[in-house]
């Protein structure tokens, strides 16, 4: 089975027949740890594409930011936003604070950089099949803000065979 599918996509590559595309999604972040559930647009730019086989990478272009899956169940969110001012609390010291390339303007953010490599997610890939995103019943995407509210963008590139 699994040489069937590498003989497939190698000759999916040589005939063309994999194609690409990407766009933007516009964030408006309101505040620290802001979850925003993006699984219906980043849905809508799969079926706008044509591609129904491959496979979407989903990321956060920002060093402050996170992609994760989970369940959009409220209880989750909220112990989601606890824990991570449990692994890095905002009202803490960090060196980071007093970098040194740090602009004048910039707000002090060390916890929002531990936190983001705890989490460690700056992208996720899901598999495209018929067209759709292939999730599970409970699952859902989320731009997870880890600094302060500011305008930001979730990337989304699509790889597969289209209609």
């Amino acid at each position: 089975m699994q040489q069937e599918l590498e003989v497939g996509l190698i000759a999916a590559l040589a005939t063309g027949e994999v194609q690409t595309a990407s766009a933007d999604i516009a964030i408006a972040t309101t505040c620290t740890s802001d979850v925003i559930d993006v699984t219906d647009r980043v849905g809508s730019i799969v079926g706008d594409t044509g591609i129904v086989e491959g496979f979407a990478l989903i990321s956060a272009p920002h060093t402050t930011c996170a992609i994760i899956v989970n369940e959009a169940e409220p209880g989750f969110l909220e112990d989601f936003k606890r824990a991570l001012e449990t692994v890095a609390p905002q009202n803490r010291e960090y060196a980071h604070n007093d970098a040194p390339h740090a602009e004048e303007f910039e707000a002090p953010n060390g916890y929002a950089h531990i936190r983001a490599a705890f989490l460690s997610s700056h992208s996720v890939l899901l598999p495209v099949r018929n067209g759709t995103l292939s999730l599970g019943r409970w699952q859902r995407i989320f731009f997870v803000e880890l600094d302060r509210a500011r305008p930001r963008t979730c990337q989304v590139t699509l790889v597969g065979r289209a209609r």
